[in-house]
Order: structure tokens, then C-alpha cells, then sequence
């Protein structure tokens, strides 16, 4: 992490090194780690948020990409200006949440959401529709230039891992071409396991290292079904589910949903999980 040189007998100097850090006695690089979902609506921008939340507590510097998203609106109070002083752009409140979960301050909002468009539609459909060019291969040099700059950064994806991106584009390339490890976050209720096994089998299909599953039980399902579920999501794809997570009731205080993600997530199991550090 550091080397000491010693320039006379009453002058050391120490040089960081700035490209790896240590964790748990171990050299790690920047890491990036790709959140996936099996449908829209089950909950990965929050998990992505307490993820990154713990993973702040870890005592790790970390970055956070929703490279495009849609569903934005209009900012409430104006956050950027044209010349002439007239509000432009539009607020991801998916990216507002993973900004406020790490402590990542409104100037840096580009680096998280470059891309925010308005209208419940695919990114593709809502890009057409606003008459934006999403430009790929900038979307994917972004994403690696921020995993670049943090000890790890999260990056999610939007609705399901097949969801259009551009014409000829989903997101499952975007997440093939950074090749980052994957973890796929499900919902618990009756056939979840259909939707988690086909998720991971596409994905492996087209080389996305999914390393494990996080349940999020919005439906609050019946116990039983839930456990059986969660048995046959690991029987099936021969990976771990590495947490399951009931509906958040607290505040939104971000000590208390700390904690309380504590109580369900052991960040130190998934980060092994994940990066094997």
C-alpha cells in the first residue's frame, strides 16, 4: 500500500500507492460489481443503495453508475442552467437515491446518471422519444473511467438485464463488455425461481459472472413459500443467495437503515462472494 524510502538519517519519505487498497489483510484494485435484476419493479436501486451504504461503513471509497435511466423528471428546484438562465436537465430520483445513500454530493450527479430521460419507458423508447442519441461505446468508457476512481462502485442496470438500450443494444451487453462480477437481485414470491433461473442462464450465456442472489421480499410472501423458493433459486443455479431483505418500515435515516441492512446483508460475506477479498 505504501513504500518507505529513507532519504537521510532525519528525512524518510513515503510514496502511496494509489492503485490498490487493502481489505482484511488482502491487496485488492478498483472494483466494480454490476447489479441485475430479473424484472423492473423488485428493488434493485434499493439494494444498490444499501449495498453501497455498507460498503461506505466497510470504510470504503465508493462510486455509483446508473449510466442511463428513465422515468426522470423535472428537477425541484432548478440544479443546472443554459446561458440564458432557463432550467435544463432532469432529475433520476434512482440516481438521487444511490447518490444519497454514499454520500455523493449533486455536483457529481453526471458521473452517476450521465444520461436521465423522462417517460416510464424503456431507455431505447424513451431516448427515441426525446430525440437523444445514446452514444454506446461512451456509455461503457464512462463506466470504467468511474470504477477507475473508487475502491468499488456499483453499477445498476435498469428493469430486467434484457431491457432495451439502443436499437440493437440491451443491457446485457453493456454488462458483458465492462465484465464486471454480477449480483442478481429477485424478488421471493411465487415463480421468482423461473424468473432467477432464467436471469442466470441468460446471463451465463453471455459470459456475465453472476456471483449470488439478494432476495428483496416486497410482497412480505408466506414464510414457507419464501424458504422453498430461496432453496430452489440456489438448487438451480448452483449459486448462494446472499441475503433476503423484508420491506423497509423505518425512517429514512440513513444510521437506522444501516443498521438495519446489517441485520439481513454480512458485507463481509458478499464482498468475498463477489471479489474473493
Amino acid at each position: 500500500f505504501y513504500t518507505v524510502i529513507k532519504l537521510s538519517t532525519n528525512y524518510i519519505c513515503i510514496v502511496v500507492n494509489t492503485d490498490s487498497i487493502w481489505y482484511r489483510g488482502a491487496r485488492m484494485r478498483q472494483l466494480g460489481v454490476s447489479i441485475i435484476g430479473t424484472d423492473t419493479d423488485v428493488g434493485k436501486t434499493f439494494v444498490t443503495g444499501l449495498l453501497g451504504a455498507l460498503a461506505v461503513d466497510d470504510g470504503f471509497d465508493v462510486g455509483m453508475v446508473k449510466p442511463v435511466s428513465s422515468s426522470a423528471v423535472p428537477f425541484s428546484q432548478c440544479e443546472t442552467m443554459d446561458e440564458d438562465e432557463i432550467c435544463m436537465g432532469l432529475e433520476s430520483k434512482d440516481a438521487t437515491y444511490l447518490m444519497q445513500s454514499v454520500g455523493i454530493p449533486e455536483s457529481r450527479r453526471r458521473e452517476v446518471n450521465p444520461i436521465a430521460l423522462a417517460g416510464d419507458y424503456s431507455p431505447r423508447l424513451a431516448a427515441e422519444l426525446a430525440g437523444v442519441d445514446i452514444d454506446y461505446p461512451e456509455i461503457v468508457s464512462h463506466v470504467k473511467r468511474v470504477v477507475n476512481q473508487h475502491d468499488i462502485t456499483f453499477v445498476e442496470g435498469a428493469g430486467g438485464i434484457t431491457t432495451p438500450l439502443t436499437k440493437d443494444i440491451t443491457f446485457t451487453n453493456l454488462m458483458t463488455d465492462i465484465a464486471y462480477p454480477a449480483i442478481l437481485i429477485a424478488d421471493g414470491r411465487l415463480g421468482s425461481i423461473n424468473r432467477v433461473v432464467l436471469t442466470y442462464e441468460y446471463a451465463k450465456q453471455h459470459h456475465i459472472d453472476v456471483k449470488g442472489i439478494i432476495v428483496n421480499d416486497t410482497t412480505v410472501v408466506d414464510p414457507f413459500l419464501l424458504k422453498t423458493n430461496i432453496e430452489d433459486m440456489e438448487r438451480y443455479t448452483g449459486i448462494p443467495v446472499l441475503g433476503v431483505l423484508p420491506p423497509y418500515q423505518g425512517p429514512n435515516q440513513a444510521h437506522i437503515k444501516l443498521g438495519w441492512g446489517r441485520s439481513f446483508l454480512d458485507s463481509a460475506k458478499i464482498w468475498q462472494t463477489v471479489w474473493g477479498i
